[in-house]
């Protein structure tokens, strides 16, 4: 059975002996990931970064010990991408803009989403980002399992919408059919479905849906009804919260009345 592992950045590397290295542990992880968005994260290897790098392959195991150690890495250093504005005062532009910058980094490196969603190396990057997300829930009266609940929330909707981008653009990459050429080749078989009569709704869709929605526009309305919802749950914990002090503050009135 295979062990936990210390996470890259609990170990400490020593300089060692001999002449000046010639690379770096981010010139080393940003060849890496510039293969990953190229070509897929499959494509690297200790051979081919070191190609690219023009030195030879053991010499890369002087700045990342093992493949394992470079992936982590690799999902540190993309996660630090994009600038951060000031954080504000209102939780919901605040969780707006976490996840609209999260969806631009994801698809710019599609290969992130599907080695950091469940267990994400925890690394400089990624703690901050989860100190961020946190904080925008901070002062609205509710408690810490509360305020990661609703920031999770928020990052399991951006994660689902990318993927189905992400497999979207695979398809036309795999197939060389984009969704117009998709869409136009269906069209006599949805007209037939539409004369049957069986599906009215599903006719009604068809004829009156833009035939090309925006997809930064579907995004952003789906985001707006998430954080509706949350809205709405924030509200209520809050008022729950608000009823619990009050019964407490009345018990200590009847306690100091009857004495």
């Amino acid at each position: 059975m295979a062990e936990a592992r210390t996470p890259v950045w609990a170990r400490t590397r020593s300089a060692g002996r001999g002449p000046q290295p010639s690379l770096s542990v981010e010139s080393v992880v940003e060849a890496a990931v510039a293969l990953a968005d190229a070509d897929g994260l499959e494509s690297v290897s200790m051979r081919r970064i070191a190609s690219e790098l023009g030195v030879g392959t053991m010499s890369l195991y002087r700045y990342v010990e093992t493949k394992d150690d470079l992936l982590d890495l690799m999902i540190d250093h993309v996660m630090g991408e994009g600038e951060r504005p000031p954080r504000g005062a209102d939780w919901r532009p605040e969780l707006r803009g976490i996840a609209l910058r999260y969806r631009a980094l994801v698809l710019r490196h599609p290969w992130v989403l599907g080695v950091s969603a469940s267990r994400p190396p925890l690394g400089p990057n990624v703690l901050d980002n989860t100190e961020r997300m946190l904080g925008a829930m901070d002062g609205q009266g509710i408690g810490i399992d509360a305020m990661a609940r609703l920031g999770w929330t928020v990052m399991a909707y951006v994660r689902g919408f990318v993927m189905s981008e992400i497999a979207e653009a695979e398809t036309i990459r795999r197939t060389g059919v984009t969704e117009d050429e998709y869409r136009r080749a269906l069209g006599p078989y949805l007209a037939g479905v539409v004369a049957e009569g069986r599906h009215p709704l599903l006719a009604a869709f068809i004829h009156d849906a833009d035939d090309y929605p925006d997809p930064d526009q579907v995004f952003a309305s789906g985001l707006d009804r998430v954080l509706d919802g949350i809205a709405v749950d924030l509200a209520r914990m809050q008022r729950a919260r608000a009823g619990r002090r009050s019964d407490v503050s009345v018990t200590g009135d009847s306690v100091s009345t009857t004495r």
